[in-house]
């Protein structure tokens, strides 16, 4: 029997404790990860099969609507066994007063047939870390083995000294402006999500610094031997220098033996795409679900 559970209701470590027993369990679905980007997220818990949903949601205009985290890349049905036909029984089961969905599916849903929905497929790009460092940057493309050579001095100017506000200020100008990614609550989002992450031990940035100022950096989470690359940013002299060419060599170099994979949290923009290919990444599609049951003419306007 599917339950559904209020914030106020959940056992956080119950919850914990049943995504551990996932088979498809991820560092977006942790009780304080859920708590840091979507406070007040409510559940559905299967205790027959174990299965469990995170739902993420807000309210605007009167109407309770399901809703993508700022940094969470998927979320969706995690299970010991995963099956199409729990994820359709666990998403018939979503409350009816969320008339709107907009969210992304975790590995290893690829089909959904629900009424009244769409799905658009996104790309992951994730590296096996099967191999020692040097096999896995001789797999590198010709190009990025090219601009690994030209950012070598960099490891002198090489810092994990850096403060949560620094690398959120660099992102907000940087990357978030270029992709229009930066609004003031999401970068609240980011700021909570990485600080507490590197309290808790699973976050890590590393950067460049050039005369003192912070140019590029990359924050990476890892948990359970799975390591995201969560953001990263990069002024006009990083760009220039190759400096995340460098800091993603080295953060591969430093897991490797750890970690099994490094997720890139792939990309639908072609250039960032071919950014991950070239460090050997391989794809994977996940999906975007959306639903739409909102009463007329509000339904014209959340497509």
């Amino acid at each position: 029997m599917i339950e559904h559970y209020r914030h106020s209701d959940l056992d956080k470590a119950e919850w914990d404790a049943l995504h551990l027993r996932c088979a498809n369990r991820s560092w977006y679905a942790q009780s304080w990860v859920l708590d840091a980007a979507s406070p007040g997220w409510e559940a559905l818990i299967d205790r027959e099969t174990g299965a469990i949903m995170p739902l993420t949601w807000r309210r605007r205009f009167g109407w309770s609507y399901l809703f993508q985290p700022y940094g969470l890349q998927q979320l969706g049905v995690f299970a010991p066994r995963p099956t199409t036909a729990l994820l359709h029984r666990t998403l018939e089961a979503i409350p009816s007063r969320f008339k709107y969905w907009d969210i992304c599916l975790n590995d290893p849903y690829d089909r959904v047939a629900l009424t009244h929905s769409t799905t658009v497929e996104n790309k992951d790009q994730w590296l096996p870390l099967d191999r020692e460092h040097q096999a896995l940057r001789a797999a590198y493309s010709e190009n990025h083995r090219r601009n690994l050579r030209k950012s070598e001095a960099l490891a002198a100017l090489f810092t994990t000294e850096i403060e949560v506000p620094e690398f959120v200020a660099l992102f907000d100008r940087t990357t978030g402006d270029r992709f229009g990614s930066n609004a003031p609550r999401d970068m609240r989002t980011m700021e909570a999500l990485i600080r507490e992450a590197c309290a808790r031990g699973q976050g890590r940035m590393t950067g460049i610094r050039m005369d003192g100022v912070l140019c590029a950096a990359v924050c990476f989470m890892t948990w359970l031997g799975r390591s995201i690359l969560f953001k990263s940013a990069s002024d006009a002299r990083g760009r220039e220098a190759k400096a995340m060419f460098h800091l993603i060599d080295r953060h591969i170099r430093s897991i490797t033996g750890e970690c099994t994979i490094l997720d890139f949290a792939g990309s639908n923009t072609p250039s960032v795409a071919r950014f991950n290919d070239g460090f050997g990444a391989r794809t994977s599609v996940y999906l975007r679900l959306r639903r739409n049951e909102l009463p007329f003419p509000l339904n014209l306007f959340k497509q």
